[in-house]
């Protein structure tokens, strides 16, 4: 069902990365972290590895490569911290109109217009997000990391995943294709599916972790029967190395993608998968952001 206050539906269908003047930090109303999740955007350059068709961060005007500012991240999310109350509900004026149910605080989310795990700051940013979130046990936020898991393999995105997971937190690691061929055409990547395969099943070596999974049609076609069956097995097999796998997300385009011939499939494509999942692997599935 979509939610009932216009406010609310604007503000989860609409996530600008952009707020006041910082440079890394933004809020959010999330369904998927299920109330405000504060972003955190480590790719000012909006390079990434992907070159995902579906993609929905503008890449039309580049951006120069930029150091990170670690302790400038802390302070623009020290200030957003601030913004809420002692029941932990956002008092954004922004916010106003949503009910405070829905602006709670539920996350800080490492993300924005790239990979974020590309860094070479990242593990020291893992670092500092577990400080800050260890000073603010009152506001009980979990640490998030969005990550399209190629580089789940290095030593560096490990102590940082580590340091976020060290009290409360989840890596959302993509996987949006089943055979080579359709992840290198909604995915477009270097990096192979199969070694996307093999960081999940390292990364369930140490923590459990959702997997995020991003469906659409391209040039008016959805993927096919063969290509979800063989999604299917990949989870399969990730599940059967030993890996946690606390929930499959599912989810297809909310804006305008980088490529006109990307597509939305139906919540009915995305239910009948959710269904396939749970009764095939055994992992639960949600499907996220269908207004019908």
């Amino acid at each position: 069902m979509p939610p009932r206050n216009p406010d609310l539906r604007r503000e989860q269908s609409h996530h600008p990365r952009e707020f006041a003047d910082f440079v890394y930090a933004y809020p959010v109303v999330s369904r998927r972290s299920g109330g405000v999740s504060i972003g955190v955007n480590l790719n000012l350059d909006k390079f990434c590895n992907f070159d995902c068709p579906y993609c929905q961060v503008d890449r039309t005007v580049p951006k120069p490569k930029q150091a990170i500012s670690v302790p400038a991240i802390r302070a623009e999310l020290e200030k957003l911290l601030s913004t809420f109350d002692a029941e932990g509900v956002c008092r954004l004026a922004r916010f106003a109109a949503i009910p405070d149910a829905d602006k709670r605080l539920k996350d800080i989310a490492i993300s924005g217009d790239g990979e974020p795990t590309m860094i070479p700051e990242f593990a020291e940013v893992g670092a500092m997000l577990a400080a800050l979130q260890a000073s603010r046990p009152e506001l009980d936020f979990k640490l998030v990391l969005i990550t399209n898991s190629t580089l789940l393999d290095r030593k560096i995105v490990l102590e940082g995943i580590g340091h976020l997971l060290s009290r409360k937190g989840e890596v959302w690691a993509k996987l949006d294709a089943g055979t080579e061929e359709w992840y290198q055409k909604i995915n477009v990547s270097r990096v192979s599916l199969d070694k996307v395969e093999a960081n999940l099943i390292r990364l369930g070596e140490s923590h459990p972790f959702k997997i995020q999974s991003l469906f659409c049609g391209l040039d008016g076609v959805d993927p096919s029967r063969a290509e979800l069956d063989a999604y299917l097995e990949r989870l399969r097999r990730v599940k059967a190395s030993g890996a946690s796998i606390l929930e499959v997300q599912l989810h297809t385009l909310a804006r305008k993608p980088a490529q006109a011939s990307c597509t939305p499939v139906t919540g009915g494509f995305l239910q009948d998968l959710r269904s396939r999942i749970e009764s095939a692997i055994g992992v639960p599935a949600m499907v996220y952001g269908m207004e019908t």
